[in-house]
């Protein structure tokens, strides 16, 4: 309702406005014949009719035309247009200027034809005024829309994100809970670090670089209690990067990288390997991830990783800011991230 008298108020301004400067611009070459209280009445009077009958014809005849009635529309426009104009012409025989009338050349028919036009003129003007605020609102609609529908998307792509890995790990600490009980504690804590940290950042437009290097140092570590030394983990980032660690980025967004990494690159006839190097190159922030391949996915063709979740993301936050690379060379899967960072959104 207040967005609705908003929206009204600010109509009535708009026309008000428009025809403040017609009632000027009519009346300046005139200007010093309004000596008195009763001609400038005279003269809103006289607007306030125009301003009414071009009311009339939007809400009660343009409606006809939009539900495509042609032939009622135009019969009711000429028929309320000359009503109105002689309801003007009126007003001005009878009470503006009586006396002008009274002059002996002055033609009838042409003063209610050019009433008739202003008429039309004024009918104009507020049509053309409701139908650009309609076109506006319309816009802003759609613009609101699919602004909710992006943020629906990415809050749907933020519940996807690492279900496998809490599932795994769970079990994980129901097995080190049987053979090294006083391991448990430690790792329930690093867990919940984790899954604090999607719950508070996950739904944030940005978090700083640093939050989220933190975060897949943390994940790392989860992986390797988990893993053990079954694979080969390294993980390189600029720690003393501290200008790189100011700078913002949408969250959750490189651990989904490192995760399909993982997740994938189990195999057991050759050396299993997850390489995760992080670094600034100018304005940009890389990500190159190297993972073993599964014996499976060389068989296949395909990886099997599933990239199609950040993808959609990237697309949404960064569209044109940013490229996401996949290549396979021999036993090895490769993805690389290059992110535009945001230079305004840092400190």
């Amino acid at each position: 309702m207040e967005n609705k008298a908003n929206w009204l108020r600010s109509r009535f301004l708009q026309e008000v406005v428009v025809f403040v400067a017609m009632f000027v611009l009519t009346i300046l070459h005139e200007w010093i014949k309004l000596d008195s209280l009763k001609a400038v009445l005279q003269a809103l009077v006289f607007f306030i009719l125009l301003y009414g009958q071009a009311q009339f014809n939007l809400y009660l005849i343009f409606p006809l035309l939009m539900a495509k009635r042609y032939a009622l529309y135009f019969l009711t426009f000429i028929l309320s247009t000359l009503v109105g104009a002689l309801l003007l012409f009126g007003l001005d025989y009878f009470w503006i200027s009586p006396q002008f009338y009274q002059e002996p050349d002055v033609s009838l028919p042409m003063n209610i034809a050019y009433n008739f036009v202003l008429c039309i003129i004024s009918t104009v003007t507020i049509l053309s005024l409701f139908l650009v605020r309609q076109y506006s609102r319309e816009l802003q609609k759609r613009s609101e829309v699919q602004l909710k529908l992006s943020e629906m998307n990415i809050k749907f792509l933020h519940a996807q994100l690492n279900p496998h890995f809490f599932f795994n790990m769970f079990n994980n600490l129901y097995g080190v809970s049987l053979t090294e009980p006083e391991r448990t504690p430690d790792l329930i804590l690093k867990l919940a670090d984790l899954m604090r940290y999607q719950l508070e950042n996950g739904n944030k437009p940005t978090v700083t670089i640093r939050e989220e290097l933190q975060f897949i140092d943390n994940y790392i570590a989860m992986e390797r209690e988990r893993i053990g030394k079954r694979c080969l983990i390294s993980y390189d980032f600029p720690a003393d990067d501290t200008v790189l660690h100011q700078y913002r980025i949408a969250p959750l967004i490189l651990i989904t990288l490192v995760e399909n990494a993982f997740k994938h690159s189990v195999t057991i006839s050759h050396t299993w390997y997850v390489n995760i190097s992080v670094y600034r190159y100018e304005d940009d922030l890389v990500v190159d991830v190297r993972n073993s391949l599964p014996d499976e996915a060389l068989k296949s063709g395909s990886t099997g990783i599933g990239l199609i979740n950040i993808k959609e993301r990237l697309e949404m936050l960064y569209k044109h800011r940013y490229s996401l690379v996949s290549t396979i060379d021999g036993q090895e899967y490769r993805t690389t991230l290059t992110l535009r960072i945001n230079t305004t959104a840092h400190g």
